[in-house]
């Protein structure tokens, strides 16, 4: 005999699996937060140059934790709740970091192609159609308080085809951000620490977020019932804000490391004189996108200086110039 999905007591047992599994994605979370809170102290401290696009970073975590931990106290309360007031902060955070984190890639992919237009064009266009598509599913979204079973009972969600269409455009959409952002990066030098870096991430995100979302998309496909309809919705949204803010903090770790990695021999060097030559190493991190997506000036100390062990008040200045898109690439 078929399970009867649409039996009340059926979707009380959901509902109980459901609250556990929200519980965990929070542990997620917040253990994805705490693992990288010296990142983020980095940041506000100004310890790290500020950029604008760490504004977008913060928002989408800060959408994630509001999304998963509106839902955990939506399916886990032990009194009373405004439960349509949740379920409106946990629907609009969902749409905000979901959105952010393709946003956030996308602004990485307009770097790599050099900001042209032909490319910033049609994924604007892309995002905003993201954008609206996510926002018709606001007006469905329903949940009441069940004093019975002491939970915001989820009563009505958005019609399966605008579910399925929302997953199925972030799929599609995170695709074509992947194809445009390889293609452009695999003409790049093979010995571009940058590009590899891109390139690995880029298919990281997208395995990870495309097979979040596929489970949702067939979860919604199947319409059991309103409860397993975003079963997986809270998933897809903490595993598309991880992979996307790990891309983000990537970049800016390999950039602190190509601006760093001098400091010990410009320590050792720059009080260094011979023959009465005075010899300056200056690490002068800068930040450029080439047309390939970055591009590695690289420098060779191995100056010939015997024309120079005669003369006297010469001055040397050895720059070591790194070129990396921070605020471009993310």
């Amino acid at each position: 005999m078929a399970k009867n999905w649409s039996d009340p007591a059926e979707i009380a047992r959901d509902s109980r699996v459901y609250a556990a599994f929200v519980l965990v994605l929070c542990g997620i979370a917040a253990w994805d937060v705490l693992k990288t809170i010296r990142f983020d102290i980095s940041i506000l401290t100004r310890r790290r140059p500020w950029r604008w696009p760490m504004a977008l970073y913060f928002i989408c975590r800060i959408a994630m934790l509001l999304h998963i931990f509106a839902m955990a106290v939506n399916l886990n309360a032990i009194k009373e709740i405004p439960c349509q007031r949740v379920t409106w902060i946990s629907k609009v955070s969902d749409a905000i970091g979901t959105c952010l984190s393709s946003f956030i890639l996308i602004l990485r992919t307009h770097a790599v192609w050099d900001r042209k237009l032909k490319v910033a064009i049609p994924l604007g266009a892309l995002f905003l159609g993201q954008v609206l598509i996510w926002t018709q599913t606001f007006r469905y979204s329903r949940a009441r308080w069940n004093p019975q079973r002491g939970v915001c009972a989820v009563i009505s969600t958005a019609p399966r085809p605008l579910l399925v269409s929302v997953f199925a455009y972030t799929m599609a959409f995170d695709l074509v951000i992947l194809l445009l952002c390889s293609f452009k990066l695999s003409t790049a030098s093979r010995s571009s620490t940058l590009a590899h870096l891109l390139l690995r991430d880029g298919i990281g995100y997208f395995c990870a977020a495309f097979g979040a979302n596929l489970i949702q998309t067939i979860m919604a496909a199947l319409a059991l019932n309103p409860v397993m309809n975003i079963v997986a919705l809270p998933f897809a949204l903490v595993v598309s804000v991880i992979a996307a803010t790990t891309v983000f903090r990537n970049v800016f770790v390999l950039y602190d490391g190509f601006s760093g990695d001098y400091t010990k021999q410009k320590a050792s060097n720059t009080s260094s004189t011979r023959a009465g030559t005075d010899i300056r190493f200056v690490t002068t991190p800068r930040v450029k996108t080439s047309s390939v997506g970055a591009t590695t000036h690289r420098f060779t100390s191995d100056i010939p200086l015997d024309e120079l062990k005669n003369q006297n008040n010469a001055s040397i200045s050895i720059h070591r110039v790194v070129d990396v898109d921070v605020d471009g690439v993310l």
